[in-house]
C-alpha cells in the first residue's frame, strides 16, 4: 500500500514539474488538504466534498459565539443528528444521523477535511479517535443520497471536520480561555502565503481537572494537546501540492463506570472510589499529501494520500469479583448485589477482587482517493476512487487488585497480552459515479458506488501473548453496489421540492455473530428523502421527511454499547422514519443592531418488524422501538448583536430516550431523562485585533441523565462559566 502511494505522487508530482513552464504565474492554486478550486467555488469543501446545505453546517463564525470544544454541542443545532453523551466532555463521541445508531459513531463516515479519520473505519469502525473539535474552522453534516460519494457507510451521512486552511495573508493569533473545573483553553495559530509557498502552524492545548467528584479525591479530568502544520507550494495557478501533518496527545482520567440511580439521586456528579486508576493514554498522528489541477477550463483532478496511526490504552475497572460491570451498575436489584457495591464503594477486600483491564489497541489506516470533475454538456460529472488498508492490533491485559484502606493496591500483575491477543484488518478498494444534470426547472444527480472489501482476523487467544504459534483466522469477503438518485424541482428562483432515494450500507467487521459462529451479513437499507426548502440570503427553511428502510440492521455488543463480547447481530428489518425543519431568519436587522434566529426540530420514530434476542439490543419484540433515539429535539439559537457586542443564547431539548427496545410507556431505570441546555456567549469587541468573551453552559444547571452507556447513569457537565481573549497579530 505504502508503495503504491508512494508511486502515484510521484507521477503526479512529476507531471505538475512538466506543466511548470506552460505557465510563470506564481499565484496561488487555493487548496485546503483534499480539496481543489474550481472556477467559482471556495476551498471550504471542494472536489471530494460538493457544497453542504446551509442548514448543515456550523461555520466558523457559529464556532466563535460559544468557543465549545465539545462536539456533541457543536453538532446538536443540526437537525437529524442524535447524540448520546458519555463522559459530559465530548472526549468520546457518541453521534448518529437519522436513526443509524450513536455508539461510537461506528455507522458514520468520519472525515477531517474529506479524509476518513477513525482509526480503523472497516476492520474496526468504533471512533474512539475523534479529531479535536475546538480547532476546526467549520463542522459540516452530510445527509441523503450524496452519501454514496462518501462510503463505506451510506445509511445515514458523514461528519466532516475542516481544519483550519492556510490563510492567503499573513495571519498570527493566539487565544486563551480560563474557565471552571480548572479549565485553561491555549489556541495558537501562525500562517500565511508569499508567493508560491504556503504555511500554517497551529497549537491547541486543552486542560481541565474534571467536573466529577471522586471518592477519596482525585482528578476526573484530562489533558490534550493537538499540533498541525500545513505546507503548500503551487507549481503554477493551475498546479499544487500540500503536505499535512497533525499529532494529538491525550490523557483522560475517564472511567467507563457510571451511578446507580440510587446514588445519582443523591450526587450525580459522584464517582467511585474503585475507579480511581482509570485513565486513557492516546496518542494519533496523521500524515496528508496532496495534489490539486485545474487541468482545463471544465475539468480538475484532487489526489490525496494518507496514513493515520493511533495508539490508545485505556487502563479501567472491569469487573469486581468476577462480575462484569455491566452486570453491577445496570441491575441493583440482582441477588448479590450490595456485595458488589459494596466493593465499588471502597470497602476492603480480599486480593484479586478488582480485575483492571489494559484495554490496549493500536491502529493504522492508509490509503490513496482521487476525484475527477468534469463538466461538459450540461452536466457536472464526478469520478472517483479510494485504495484503503488498516487494521487494529488488540492486545491487553487484565491485572488484579484489592481495596485496602480506600486505595487500590495491586496483588497479581497479569502478563501482557494475556487477556485479549489478535490483530484485525481490512483491505477495501471503491469507485463511485455520479452526474448533475440541470434542464430548465428540473435537477438530476444520479450515482453509483462500488466497495469491494475483505476483513481479516488474526487470533492468537488468551494463551499465546508472544505470538508464538499459528493464529486462528477468518475471513470474510464482500462487494456490494450502491446506487443513489435525486430529484430537484425548482417552484421559483429560490424554492423547491426534492426527492431522493439511495440505497443504505454498513459492512460488518471480522467477527462472528451471538449465536453462531458465522459471519453476519452486511447492513442494507432503503432510504428516502423528500424536501422543500426555501432561502433568501441569511434567511431560509428547510423541511424533510426520511424514511430509512432496513432490510438487515446491524450491531456490536462493543464494551461501550453493550456487555462487551464483541459479538455481532443482525437485528432484520427495522423502519425509521421522521421530520427535520430547520428555519433561519434575521429578526432584526437595522444599521447597528440585528437579531438572528435559527431553529431546528426532528421528530422521529422506528420499529422492529421481526423479534430476537441479542445482549446489545436486549430482549426484542416486533413492533418495538430503537434505543437510544428521542421522539423530539429542539434547538433554537437566538442572536443579539449591538455594535462591538454579540450575544448568542442557545436551546437544546432532547426528550426522554429508551436505553433498551421495548414499547409502549418508558420505565424508570430504562430510560434517560428529557433535558434542556441552555448555553449563553458574550464577545466583546475590544480594539479590531482583540476581542473578549464570557461563556456559561448549562445555564440552568440541568442534571438529568444523559445516557446509561456504558455502565450506570451518566450526567452532562454541570454549570460551568469561562473567561477568554482572542488577540490577532
Amino acid at each position: 500500500m505504502r508503495k503504491l502511494i508512494i508511486f502515484l505522487f510521484l507521477i503526479n508530482i512529476s507531471y505538475a514539474q512538466n506543466v511548470v513552464a506552460e505557465s510563470d504565474s506564481t499565484k496561488p492554486i487555493a487548496l485546503d488538504a483534499v480539496e481543489v478550486l474550481a472556477e467559482s467555488r471556495s476551498i471550504t469543501t471542494g472536489l471530494f466534498l460538493r457544497d453542504a446545505a446551509p442548514s448543515d453546517v456550523v461555520s466558523k463564525s457559529e464556532l466563535e459565539q460559544f468557543n465549545h470544544t465539545d462536539i456533541h454541542r457543536i453538532v446538536g443545532r443540526i437537525p437529524g443528528v442524535y447524540i448520546s453523551e458519555e463522559d459530559g466532555l465530548g472526549l468520546r463521541p457518541n453521534i448518529g444521523i437519522r436513526g443509524t445508531g450513536s455508539s461510537r459513531m461506528e455507522k458514520l463516515n468520519v472525515m477531517e477535511d474529506g479524509v476518513l479519520i477513525a482509526p480503523a473505519p472497516y476492520a474496526s469502525p468504533a471512533a474512539y479517535y475523534s479529531p479535536t473539535a475546538g480547532r476546526m474552522e467549520s463542522i459540516e453534516v452530510r445527509k441523503g443520497s450524496t452519501q454514496i460519494k462518501h462510503g463505506p457507510f451510506t445509511t445515514g451521512g458523514s461528519l466532516n471536520y475542516i481544519s483550519t486552511a492556510i490563510p492567503t495573508e499573513q495571519m498570527n493569533s493566539v487565544s486563551l480561555d480560563l474557565g471552571s473545573f480548572g479549565k485553561t483553553l491555549l489556541h495558537a495559530k501562525s500562517g500565511g502565503t508569499n508567493g508560491k509557498l504556503g504555511y500554517l502552524v497551529e497549537l491547541f492545548s486543552d486542560n481541565t481537572d474534571g467536573f466529577k467528584e471522586l471518592d477519596g479525591g482525585g482528578s476526573t479530568g484530562y489533558g490534550k494537546t493537538d499540533f498541525m502544520t500545513k505546507l503548500r507550494y503551487s507549481f503554477s495557478d493551475a498546479h499544487a501540492i500540500e503536505f499535512k501533518y497533525s499529532m494529538t496527545d491525550e490523557i483522560s482520567d475517564e472511567t467507563y463506570l457510571g451511578l446507580t440511580d440510587t446514588d445519582y439521586s443523591s450526587n450525580p456528579l459522584r464517582r467511585y472510589r474503585a475507579t480511581a486508576l482509570d485513565e486513557m493514554d492516546a496518542d494519533h498522528t496523521q500524515l496528508m499529501l496532496s495534489y490539486a489541477a485545474k487541468l482545463s477550463d471544465n475539468m480538475t483532478l484532487a489526489v490525496v494520500g494518507y496514513s493515520n496511526d493511533f495508539a490508545r490504552n485505556w487502563y479501567k475497572l472491569n469487573k469486581v469479583n468476577g462480575a462484569k460491570l455491566s452486570t453491577i451498575a445496570n441491575d441493583s436489584s440482582s441477588d448479590g448485589f450490595s456485595e458488589f457495591y459494596d466493593l465499588m464503594d471502597a470497602m476492603d477486600s480480599v486480593d484479586d477482587a478488582y480485575r483492571i483491564k489494559a484495554n490496549n489497541r493500536e491502529y493504522y489506516s492508509s490509503g490513496v482517493q482521487a476525484a475527477l470533475n468534469v463538466a461538459i454538456g450540461g452536466h457536472d460529472l464526478q469520478v472517483g476512487m479510494r485504495v484503503h488498508s488498516d487494521e487494529m492490533d488488540r492486545f491487553q491485559w487484565e491485572d488484579r487488585y484489592k481495596m485496602a484502606a480506600g486505595k487500590l493496591v495491586m496483588t497479581t500483575e497479569a502478563v501482557k497480552g494475556s487477556d485479549s491477543n489478535r490483530i484485525d484488518s481490512a483491505e477495501a478498494t471503491s469507485f463511485y459515479i455520479e452526474d448533475r444534470f440541470q434542464t430548465n426547472l428540473l435537477t438530476i444527480t444520479a450515482g453509483m458506488r462500488y466497495e469491494d472489501i475483505t476483513v481479516m482476523r488474526d487470533d492468537w487467544g488468551k494463551t499465546d501473548p508472544d505470538r508464538a504459534l499459528d493464529p486462528t483466522q477468518r475471513e470474510h469477503n464482500m462487494s456490494i453496489v450502491v446506487p443513489g438518485v435525486s430529484l430537484e424541482y425548482a417552484l421559483s428562483d429560490n424554492q423547491n421540492l426534492s426527492l431522493s432515494m439511495h440505497k443504505g450500507f454498513a459492512p460488518p467487521g471480522p467477527g462472528t455473530s451471538g449465536v453462531t459462529d458465522e459471519a453476519v451479513d452486511p447492513e442494507t437499507s432503503m432510504n428516502t428523502e423528500l424536501g422543500y426548502e426555501s432561502w433568501n440570503g441569511y434567511s431560509g427553511v428547510k423541511l424533510v421527511y426520511f424514511m430509512n428502510a432496513y432490510d438487515n440492521l446491524l450491531g456490536a455488543d462493543t464494551a461501550a454499547a453493550g456487555a462487551g463480547t464483541d459479538a455481532l447481530y443482525n437485528g432484520g428489518a427495522i423502519d425509521i422514519s421522521g421530520f427535520e425543519l430547520y428555519l433561519r431568519r434575521l429578526l432584526v436587522d437595522s444599521g447597528s443592531l440585528q437579531m438572528p434566529l435559527e431553529l431546528s426540530w426532528t421528530r422521529t420514530s422506528s420499529e422492529f418488524a421481526e423479534s430476537f434476542d441479542s445482549d446489545f439490543w436486549g430482549d426484542v419484540s416486533k413492533g418495538d422501538e430503537l434505543p437510544y433515539l428521542p421522539e423530539n429535539m429542539f434547538a433554537v439559537n437566538l442572536g443579539l448583536n449591538v455594535d462591538k457586542i454579540s450575544t448568542n443564547l442557545s436551546l437544546k431539548h432532547t426528550s426522554e430516550m429508551r436505553t433498551t427496545a421495548g414499547s409502549g410507556s418508558l420505565v424508570s431505570g430504562s430510560k434517560t431523562d428529557a433535558t434542556t441546555i441552555i448555553d449563553v456567549g458574550v464577545r466583546y469587541d475590544l480594539q479590531s485585533n482583540i476581542k473578549l468573551s464570557v461563556g456559561v453552559n448549562n445555564l440552568m444547571d440541568d442534571d438529568g441523565i444523559v445516557a446509561r452507556r456504558p455502565y450506570g447513569a451518566r450526567p452532562t457537565m454541570p454549570r460551568s462559566f469561562s473567561l477568554g481573549v482572542d488577540y490577532t497579530f
